[in-house]
């Protein structure tokens, strides 16, 4: 867009304006500034198509899909729900400008309030002056199976972008409270959600920037912006460590889960995809089975995971595939894992269920270890859901559980066995 097609007040963003505030929030984050700003000011869905661009150019085909089969499975959305579709509505709704690293420009929506737009600018240069210092595109590059480490230093990103604006804007961020920051990011994010949102998508959306503010605010209150700068320099490498920040101090590993196998299924089946989980998306996910506070008890024994979809296609339909999930968990201690098993049953009881489109939900508590199987269920037609049917029976289910029970578990560099992932 033309500077020409902007309307009259998204015209008035100048350079000298930006150079103003960018000068404010450095004094305040105590960054320095080694470079101007470019800025420009779109339409909302000028917006949107950007951030998809970004998304399809950093994430590799398949995988939106194969996350969609994870909350399918555990019941996190509804099995025929379009997860992509559903995921760019809600960050629609709830946008109002990014930063893009690639190429060091602040992108802003030409909608904005002109609190909105303060705020928004506030928060989009500390962007800017963290990627001057710290190289933020890098950072954030997506790997594949590591979304905890990489949910982790997200956090820390807009968590320390929170706690900078709201220095620039209230004076201070030790006046936010955290629990009614968190309540007005909830109610917010519901506000502007379509109808049929899925909590667990609302709540991963709002947690970087709530579980960030808590994690910086705690970093400050400890030695300032240098203890956050020290984390820049040695980033956590689970969301369990930004959570407890005690643990990122005695840097405290993950334990390493072997990826799940799939022998048990029959022939034809595959590990497609694989990743961590992580402390925070346990949290997210125990919180859709259980009450809030119940799912933070939960999550917190978390001592690492790992979990697999595998997919079985259908030679003479190409149209249909075949999917499951395998989740192996290990917490710190037995207790732990039993105060865990307490939300999971809560959900889905304490014996196998056979579902009528997702297929049978089995799991088991042996010790420190949880291991949960979904599926197979047959998924069939394009699109973002595809008609669902189950595929498997508990006998099956029951089979598989004890496969994935046997896989092996250690500290992280101890030698874990893992299964290579489907290239």
């Amino acid at each position: 867009m033309d500077a020409g097609e902007l309307d009259e007040d998204a015209a008035r963003l100048t350079d000298g304006e930006i150079a103003r505030v960018l000068a404010r929030v450095a004094k305040a984050r105590g960054l320095p500034v080694h470079r101007e700003v470019r800025s420009r000011v779109l339409a909302r869905g000028q917006i949107l198509e950007r951030v998809r661009a970004h998304v399809e150019r950093e994430i590799p085909e398949g995988v939106l899909d194969h996350q969609r089969e994870v909350l399918a499975a555990l019941e996190l959305i509804p099995a025929d729900y379009d997860f992509t579709a559903g995921m760019y509505r809600l960050l629609e709704g709830r946008i109002a400008g990014f930063y893009e690293p690639e190429d060091a420009t602040m992108y802003l929506v030409d909608d904005l309030s002109e609190a909105e737009a303060e705020e928004t600018l506030a928060h989009e240069l500390v962007h800017a002056l963290q990627d001057q210092s710290f190289s933020l595109g890098r950072l954030l590059d997506f790997k594949l199976g590591d979304s905890d480490r990489l949910a982790a230093t997200h956090a820390l990103v807009e968590g320390e972008a929170m706690s900078a604006m709201f220095d620039v804007l209230v004076g201070s961020a030790f006046q936010v409270d955290e629990s009614m920051l968190r309540r007005l990011v909830a109610m917010s994010t519901a506000l502007s959600s379509v109808g049929d949102t899925p909590l667990v998508l609302q709540e991963s959306l709002g947690a970087p920037y709530t579980d960030g503010f808590a994690f910086v605010q705690a970093l400050r209150r400890d030695g300032g912006w240098a203890s956050v700068d020290a984390v820049w320099r040695a980033l956590p490498e689970t969301t369990e460590q930004l959570l407890h920040p005690e643990k990122l101090a005695a840097r405290e590993p993950a334990v390493a889960v072997a990826v799940p196998t799939a022998a048990a299924l029959g022939p034809g089946f595959r590990v497609v995809f694989d990743d961590v989980m992580g402390e925070q998306a346990l949290r997210i996910a125990f919180a859709a089975y259980a009450h809030r506070d119940a799912a933070i008890g939960a999550a917190a024994g978390w001592g690492g995971d790992r979990f697999a979809v595998v997919r079985r296609d259908d030679p003479e339909d190409p149209s249909r595939r075949e999917f499951a999930l395998a989740w192996r968990l290990r917490f710190d201690s037995a207790g732990d894992a039993a105060e865990a098993g307490k939300v999971i049953e809560r959900r889905f009881g304490k014996v196998c269920r056979q579902r009528a489109a997702l297929g049978p939900i089995a799991w088991t508590a042996r010790g420190s270890d949880v291991a949960i199987v979904a599926g197979p269920y047959a998924r069939r037609g394009g699109g973002g859901g595809g008609e669902v049917s189950a595929a498997g029976t508990c006998a099956g289910a029951g089979k598989w559980l004890a496969e994935v029970m046997k896989g092996g578990v250690g500290r992280q560099g101890a030698g874990a066995v893992a299964v290579g992932r489907e290239k």
